[in-house]
């Protein structure tokens, strides 16, 4: 395999991950402007849109977490996750 193969796959490997980032950093806000516009009591309505934001969020954050692993196992780099503390 070519340094310029390796390179290009590394560059959409990052693109990637930043693209998971900002997907994520957006339903962090969303999360944090529902709760800051939340009531209290909270309806169920309510309820419901912040448990859907939240689902949203942590499976924004969890396609960034597995682009950060490919990367890292592109650059043939051990995972946090697999170090023993």
């Amino acid at each position: 395999m070519s340094a310029k193969v390796t390179d290009e796959s590394l560059a959409e490997l990052v693109s990637g991950l930043s693209e998971a980032f900002t997907v994520f950093s957006n339903e962090a806000a969303g999360l944090s402007a529902l709760l800051a516009h939340s009531e209290a009591p909270v309806s169920a309505e309510s309820c419901y849109e912040l448990q859907k934001q939240c689902a949203a969020e942590v499976q924004a954050f969890e396609e960034y977490l597995n682009r950060k692993e490919e990367i890292l196992a592109h650059l043939g780099v051990e995972s946090r996750q697999a170090q023993p503390y």
